[in-house]
C-alpha cells in the first residue's frame, strides 16, 4: 500500500466522507500518524471545495489541532466549505471517530504552477550524504508502505538501550523518498511535514511526543525524486518543544514549511 492508495475517500454526502486509518501508516502504539491524518483532511478539504466550483486543488496553508489520538480503522472526515474565491478556497475539515472529534484543520486552497521558481528570496538545503551513504531508523523507515526516510549519519538518531538519542544539536536531516522516486504531490507533502521522528529525541530521551498544533505551508508543487528534510527543534520548556521542519525538492526549492507545538515529560532526577 502506497500514500495514494491509502488515502481514498469515500463520499458520503453533504461534505463527508469515509476514510480508512491503515497500520501501515501509524506510530509506535498502533495510532495513526499526525501528517497521514492530515494529507487526509487536506485531501477531502480538496474535494469538497471542488464540489462547489473551486479550481483550487492545492492546500497552500493548514492549521490543525490535534484533540486526541484516534485508533487505526475506519474515521469520518466532515467538511465546511468557507468560501470559495478566485485566488484562493478557505475550508475547515475535522476527522473524528466514534462521533468524536480527533483533529481538526483549516485549509486555504490555491492553485500552484509546476516547474515554478521563486520571485524573490533564497533558502538553500541544508547538505546531506549521498541517498546511498545514508540509513533507516526504526519506525521512521517504512518501505511497506512505498515510503522511505533515510538519515544523514551525522544527523541521524540512534537506538540504545535507554531509546533513541542523537548528537544533542536538536536537528535531523534526512532524505524522503517514494517507489520509484516518484514526484510528492501537495496534498501528500501534508504527511511529509510530519514523517519524521521527533527531533527532541536528539536532545533528551523522552517517551511519546505528541504534536498539539501544526501549522504548514506548501510553497511549491515538487519535481520528481526525493525530497530533503531538514527537522529541528530550537527551545524546550515546561513540557513543551517547537519543531520546525523544512523540506526542498530535487531542484533544490523550497517546497514545505511547517511548525509545530508539542508536548513533552522531561526525566526527572
Amino acid at each position: 500500500m502506497d500514500l495514494a492508495q491509502a488515502t481514498p475517500l469515500t463520499p458520503l454526502g453533504e461534505g463527508r466522507f469515509g476514510v480508512e486509518l491503515p497500520e501501515e501508516f501509524s506510530i509506535g502504539g498502533g495510532k495513526p500518524n499526525g501528517g497521514f491524518m492530515l494529507a487526509c483532511l487536506g485531501k477531502a478539504a480538496v474535494a469538497a471545495a471542488a464540489e462547489q466550483g473551486a479550481e483550487h486543488p492545492h492546500p497552500i496553508s493548514t492549521g490543525a489541532s490535534y484533540l486526541w489520538s484516534p485508533d487505526l480503522g475506519p474515521a469520518e472526515i466532515e467538511t465546511d466549505v468557507q468560501r470559495v474565491g478566485r485566488t484562493a478556497s478557505q475550508v475547515t475539515a475535522r476527522l473524528a471517530q466514534a462521533g468524536r472529534v480527533a483533529v481538526s484543520a483549516r485549509f486555504t486552497l490555491g492553485a500552484l504552477t509546476e516547474g515554478s521558481a521563486p520571485f524573490w528570496g533564497e533558502n538553500p538545503p541544508p547538505p546531506l550524504a549521498p541517498i546511498d551513504e545514508c540509513i533507516g531508523f526504526g519506525m521512521a523507515n517504512r518501505p511497506a508502505n512505498g515510503t522511505q526516510l533515510l538519515f544523514d549519519p551525522d544527523h541521524a538518531l540512534q537506538i540504545g538501550p535507554d531509546g533513541p538519542s542523537g548528537n544533542g544539536s536538536g536537528e535531523l536531516r534526512a532524505w524522503f523518498r517514494l517507489d520509484g522516486d516518484r514526484a510528492v504531490t501537495p496534498v501528500e507533502l501534508l504527511f511529509v511535514s510530519d514523517a519524521m521522528p521527533p527531533a527532541t529525541f536528539s536532545v533528551v530521551q523522552t517517551g511519546w511526543v505528541p504534536t498539539l498544533d501544526l501549522t504548514t505551508y506548501v510553497r511549491a508543487v515538487p519535481a520528481p525524486g526525493p525530497l530533503r528534510i531538514r527537522f529541528r527543534t530550537t527551545i524546550i520548556h515546561d513540557g513543551f518543544a517547537d519543531e520546525i521542519c523544512e523540506v526542498w525538492d530535487s531542484e533544490d526549492r523550497l517546497v514545505v514549511q511547517a511548525t509545530q507545538i508539542c508536548a513533552l515529560r522531561l526525566p526527572t532526577g
